[in-house]
């Protein structure tokens, strides 16, 4: 796929269907990922793989209890929440967490780098994928990084759904960018 047009068509996967992705695939996007630039070539990430739409299932119920009951006074996500049917991983097959393995300044920049190569290496393999931003907070919780096996000395910054897409949306419309050129 030409770069230029997987910009314009990858779009967020919101439903999945039931095929699991095998662990080559997700190699292979997650050697992608590491191609990423980062800040003086340190390369400070590592990658949780967490497979099965059923356990994504049982651990979407833990992200959706934590986000409810940490989420600020009229966040636009509280409707999301409130919905019986809303899972945080929706109903995906596999989440990849980009994790920082520093305290370095640019160290979650550069896992967000990694992040967009993985979402771009999915789609150029017609998987879809999203950004979980929402179970991040939960993510970091010390008990949770126990259940999951994620080293509590790891950052998870970037939780990425990945599956093959049951649906594809309709590409939404870009606002004009504010451009400054500088003096």
């Amino acid at each position: 796929m030409e770069l230029m047009e997987a910009l314009r068509t990858r779009r967020a996967i919101r439903t999945y269907t039931d095929e699991q992705i095998d662990n080559d695939l997700i190699h292979e996007l997650i050697d992608a990922a590491i191609l990423a630039p980062s800040a003086m070539n340190l390369q400070p990430w590592s990658f949780v793989v967490v497979s099965g739409s059923a356990r994504l299932r049982a651990l979407s119920d833990e992200a959706k209890r934590y986000a409810i009951s940490n989420l600020p006074k009229g966040s636009p996500l509280a409707g999301h929440l409130a919905d019986k049917e809303f899972e945080i991983f929706h109903g995906a097959p596999a989440l990849i967490i980009i994790c920082a393995t520093n305290d370095e300044r640019q160290s979650d920049e550069d896992c967000c780098l990694a992040g967009q190569n993985l979402m771009l290496a999915a789609h150029a393999r017609d998987l879809g994928t999203c950004w979980i931003g929402l179970s991040r907070p939960w993510l970091n919780e010390m008990t949770v990084k126990k259940e999951l096996g994620i080293p509590l000395s790891l950052k998870p910054v970037a939780p990425i759904i990945v599956g093959r897409a049951r649906a594809l949306p309709t590409a939404t419309s870009r606002n004009e960018p504010r451009i400054i050129w500088g003096h």
